[in-house]
C-alpha cells in the first residue's frame, strides 16, 4: 500500500520539538534538565555533586539552557539558584521518561 503519510503536528509544535532536540542533545545537558523538573531550585554546586562533573561544566551548561530560555536563575546573596523555565519541557521529559528503552 502507498498511501501518503501528512504530519499531524503544526508548525510550532515540530518548531519547538527540534529546539528541544537541539539543546537536549547533549547527556549532560538532559541529565541536568532532568534533575531540575524532578528536584526543583538548586545551586550550581549541587547539580555538579549529583551529575559527578566539575561545577565550570555544568555552569556552561546551564547558562547555554538559561541563555536559550529553558532555564531561569535567581540570586540570594552569593548563591545562584537555577531551575525549569520552560512548562512544556515537563511534558517532554515525561513523555522520555515513559519510553519502553530498555
Amino acid at each position: 500500500m502507498n498511501e501518503t503519510v501528512v504530519s499531524t503536528m503544526t508548525d510550532d509544535k515540530i518548531e519547538f520539538a527540534t529546539s528541544m532536540f537541539k539543546l537536549l542533545g547533549h547527556p549532560l545537558r538532559l541529565r541536568i534538565v532532568e534533575i531540575l523538573d524532578l528536584r526543583g531550585e538548586m545551586m550550581v554546586n549541587d547539580i555538579a555533586e549529583l551529575t559527578e562533573q566539575p561545577q565550570s561544566t555544568v555552569s556552561l551548561y546551564l547558562n547555554k539552557l538559561k541563555n536559550c530560555g529553558l532555564l531561569k536563575s535567581r540570586r540570594d546573596g552569593n548563591q545562584t539558584y537555577y531551575s525549569v523555565n520552560e512548562p512544556k519541557l515537563h511534558i517532554l521529559l515525561n513523555c522520555l521518561r515513559g519510553c519502553p528503552f530498555e
